[in-house]
């Protein structure tokens, strides 16, 4: 390491590396108001320690943590104002969906919300960076299994201090004195991908998988997880990361933000190599994969977009990269756009590519609209899609749905063909696994007594097709055009059917 910290130290004297984040620095002591001198302290710190690497790491900290901070969700309604929910105080998740539906019947428009973000700039203190730095600093520098991992590498996987939007925690102590057992009986490897796997099978008890935690969507703490025992995928992957990083492992934390075949979403962990690498399988269909990052991506959405545009929720941070590819084979597909003459459509610079989730199409990727066009990067395949804008604050359709076959070929779904198919209706959806359990959950039958309306998608909105009364069992639909995206709704559901196209007159569900 002496050889980085000297070409550091050469390389800061000539004005670069660390004056490349000079602008963002500057942009960000503004965003902090009153704990500015918090964090110029901080920067004070390392600028005088004559240690170029913590010096370097100090300001990459700073530069990129414009974005990051505790983001408290809660229920509330239209207005704003804060229902009196809590999903913890439910014995299951069953329990406190009742709760959480009655609450939103009674106040329509409900539904969680981000009611507070404590920025880390306007929060945290310098010891409580300091501290974090050095742990991070002192365990790099010292176990043996991290002596092969680049600065470059340990700064983006091993320094961050926190997972994701939970509490602000100095957790690299308590969680690297839980491990000490391990690092003793490890005291002679080398191989930090191979050490990182013992790590995380410790760690992954920490906190165990409950669905109840579907419906607190406030990130924990690690306080609270070792109170708690228990929450939901993303609490489970900043657990393991946070035992990890603390003895000099690493792991990326990946997502995607909907899955393409079922509902809900996944964050899993991934065990690194001394390269920053590593992919882990896939629990479901996944359109997009992408990784979380402490460093803001100036080619994201949200570095590039102008100030008044707005995106998609789940398009709108810079703190993410796209690793789709590391994981299935992908392709881009470039697809007209129907921008239309109203509501801000014409002038869309941004078109969307949406998944089947929840009932509903989620945008998962964007391209830029060009000529009409769009092209988008890398998409998983064997997933159905649909183009959107958003415009006027809403996510639109803007073209035909399309599915992108095992082999990248594209096949619009525009429900206009003149060859026709027969469905006999049978089932809402197919056998799904879960992707935090692992369990299989048995596909859904058309029910006798249950009525049920077959929908199919076409001048972008679904139509009806018809009915199955609660007297039938189940009926053959006739005349179907055969490259229609179809969708069997049973009355008063909560639409959380999958759709299907029709092949042979069977249905094939995406």
């Amino acid at each position: 390491m002496l050889l980085i910290t000297t070409l550091l130290a050469i390389a800061v004297a000539r004005g670069t590396p660390a004056d490349s984040y000079s602008d963002a620095i500057s942009a960000n002591l503004a965003k902090a108001g009153p704990n500015r001198s918090e964090i110029e302290r901080f920067l004070s710190r390392y600028a005088d320690s004559g240690d170029a690497e913590k010096r370097d790491a100090a300001r990459w900290l700073i530069a990129n943590m414009d974005g990051h901070g505790f983001a408290a969700i809660e229920l509330t309604m239209a207005d704003g104002t804060r229902l009196d929910f809590d999903a913890l105080r439910h014995p299951s998740l069953a329990d406190a969906k009742k709760a959480y539906d009655a609450l939103v019947a009674q106040h329509p428009g409900s539904e969680f919300r981000r009611i507070r973000f404590d920025s880390d700039l306007e929060h945290a203190s310098s010891e409580f960076l300091a501290t974090h730095l050095e742990s991070a600093f002192e365990t790099w520098r010292s176990a043996p299994w991290a002596k092969s991992i680049r600065y470059e590498v340990f700064r983006d996987f091993i320094l961050p201090y926190r997972g994701s939007n939970e509490p602000l925690g100095l957790w690299r102590a308590p969680a690297k004195a839980r491990l000490a057992a391990l690092c003793a009986e490890n005291a002679a490897e080398t191989d930090v991908r191979a050490f990182g796997e013992k790590v995380r099978a410790v760690v992954h008890p920490w906190t165990g998988f409950s669905d109840l935690y579907y419906m607190h969507p406030t990130d924990q703490g690690y306080d609270e997880m070792c109170a708690r025992r228990l929450g939901r995928c993303e609490d489970i992957t900043n657990m393991i990361s946070f035992g990890m990083r603390s003895v000099g492992a690493m792991c990326a934390s990946d997502y995607t933000p909907w899955w393409a075949a079922s509902d809900n979403n996944h964050a899993w962990e991934v065990v690194l190599d001394a390269n920053g690498q590593g992919r882990a399988g896939l629990a479901g269909r996944a359109a997009k994969v992408y990784r979380k990052t402490f460093a803001h991506q100036p080619d994201s959405l949200a570095a590039i977009k102008r100030e008044d545009e707005v995106v998609p929720k789940w398009l709108s941070g810079s703190h993410y990269i796209d690793v789709t590819a590391q994981y299935q084979p992908t392709s881009d597909v470039a697809i007209p756009i129907a921008t239309g003459p109203s509501d801000g459509r014409a002038s869309a610079r941004f078109a969307y590519l949406a998944v089947f989730n929840g009932g509903a199409w989620k945008p998962i990727h964007w391209a830029r609209v060009e000529g009409g066009r769009a092209r988008f990067t890398a998409m998983g395949r064997n997933i159905c899609y649909l183009p959107m804008l958003h415009a006027a604050g809403r996510d639109e359709p803007a073209g035909a749905p399309f599915i992108l076959d095992a082999d990248g070929v594209v096949h619009p779904l525009e429900a206009r063909s003149s060859t026709v198919a027969s469905l006999a209706a049978t089932t809402t959806k197919p056998d799904i696994t879960d992707p935090d359990t692992g369990v299989v959950k048995a596909r859904t039958m058309v029910k006798a007594g249950a009525s049920y309306e077959l929908f199919v998608w076409r001048a972008a909105a679904w139509v009806s097709l018809g009915r199955i009364e609660g007297h039938a069992d189940g009926r053959t639909f006739d005349g179907l055009p055969a490259d229609g995206l179809y969708w069997l709704v049973e009355d008063g559901s909560e639409r959380l059917e999958r759709i299907f196209t029709v092949d042979t007159g069977a249905q094939v569900f995406w």
